[in-house]
């Protein structure tokens, strides 16, 4: 049998994701190891080779001490001989990385704030899952890129919705059916608490970066499809006047993005994406796509899955459980599982850095079977230039001059394609 491999890990980032569904896995792969949830992202044939290696969470690093603190004292009340270090600071990464050993650093910062943690983690010699996107400039992901495979480490990107079973159902078993992919259009509406009061840094990123590269990876991913060219306008009325609301400040970015994306062979796919939904909608987000081809069509509301319940004192809601969901565990442990396809690209990245880690594979070898950095660098260069696009749309429109300006990506880059720019 083969010798336990201690895996020490670390995470920063304590928000939304971090502190929930990051932390979350984090802590049933300290309690369970990793093969009971390799089956669920196609890996079980490791599970054997894997089963032995225990993993240990041995820091959390936040922005405050008191949710450091918190995090790591919640932590280590659920998970037995648990530990956790806490740091804190604009940099907690470099801290941890001093201080321990970590072979596996688990990135959850905002958007804007990924690239220095994963590049410090890489050159310090730790595999990186980071949460999306990669980054906001094409720049860093190429040097994280660089990174990676010059040490041979693994860096993947959660891109959960990869792992959603109604999408792979429906890219891996319908859209073969409908001949030649023609036309294509994903929404996906966040909460107006996401941009007002979970992430006070809604400014330095846009509804489109946040959400709209969960669609883009689909498409890219599944489709092997390349982007070529980019259009995108977007709307600012209520967050740049949400002093006016009552909200205390301005928040100045858009409400909400349209980005149509051209792709080689001729398929268009429009993404539609705010984050400025009331509180009264039925459901935590509003998400929905179609696919046209030379055969068929495909439509799929992902927000209406079928549950609804109607309760005194909340209303009418919908409810998806297939992201995420707590299962009761049999046995006297007082701590639910935790399961859903959420948290299955943290499974799938983890057990690709553990194969590395244990000898059983290399980086090289492993590319293309995990959500990986090459992927999501058309992803980063589309969400890029589409800002740029959208900014440049926005003022010429309000100059009364239409939205002429578009983007031209190359395999390296992108061009912006601006007629009124001189």
């Amino acid at each position: 049998m083969q010798a336990a491999t201690v895996v020490r890990v670390a995470l920063v980032g304590g928000g939304m994701f971090g502190g929930d569904v990051v932390l979350r896995s984090i802590e049933d792969l300290e309690r369970c190891g990793i093969a009971p949830y390799l089956g669920r992202v196609g890996l079980d044939l490791r599970a054997r080779e894997l089963a032995a290696a225990r993993f240990r969470l041995v820091a959390i690093g936040t922005r405050t001490p008191q949710t450091a603190r918190r995090l790591c004292a919640a932590y280590a009340a659920k998970v037995p001989d648990s530990s956790p270090e806490p740091f804190w600071g604009e940099e907690p990464w470099k801290e941890i990385l001093d201080r321990h050993d970590v072979q596996i650093l688990y990135i959850a910062t905002p958007d804007h704030l990924h690239f220095e943690p994963a590049a410090h983690a890489l050159r310090s010699g730790a595999h990186v899952m980071v949460e999306k996107p990669l980054t906001l400039r094409l720049a860093e992901a190429r040097e994280i890129l660089e990174l990676a495979r010059a040490r041979g480490l693994i860096a993947g990107v959660d891109m959960h919705k990869r792992y959603d079973p109604c999408h792979r159902f429906l890219f891996e078993e319908l859209v073969p059916r409908i001949g030649t992919p023609l036309y294509g259009r994903a929404v996906l509406e966040e909460p107006l608490e996401v941009s007002t009061r979970t992430f006070l840094w809604a400014e330095r990123s846009n509804p489109f970066s946040y959400v709209g590269v969960h669609w883009l990876d689909l498409f890219g991913h599944y489709l092997a499809a390349t982007p070529v060219s980019v259009h995108a306008v977007g709307q600012k009325e209520l967050l740049v006047n949400w002093d006016r609301e009552g909200g205390g400040r301005k928040i100045d970015t858009f409400d909400a993005m349209q980005v149509s994306v051209d792709y080689e062979g001729g398929l268009r796919v429009y993404y539609v994406t705010s984050w400025i939904n009331p509180p009264e909608f039925e459901a935590p987000v509003n998400q929905e796509m179609e696919i046209a081809g030379t055969r068929g069509k495909i439509e799929f509301d992902q927000q209406d899955r079928g549950l609804r319940a109607t309760i005194s004192g909340l209303g009418t809601r919908t409810y998806n459980p297939h992201f995420t969901a707590d299962v009761r565990r049999l046995g006297g442990c007082a701590h639910p599982a935790y399961d859903g396809y959420g948290k299955d690209s943290i499974v799938a990245i983890t057990a690709r850095a553990l194969e590395v880690i244990q000898g059983l594979a290399t980086r090289d070898e492993l590319a293309g079977t995990y959500p990986d950095v090459e992927s999501s660098l058309p992803t980063v260069s589309v969400i890029e230039a589409a800002e740029e696009v959208a900014r440049r749309n926005w003022r010429r429109q309000r100059g009364g001059r239409g939205t002429p300006v578009t983007a031209r990506i190359r395999a390296d880059g992108y061009d912006i394609v601006d007629p009124l720019a001189g």
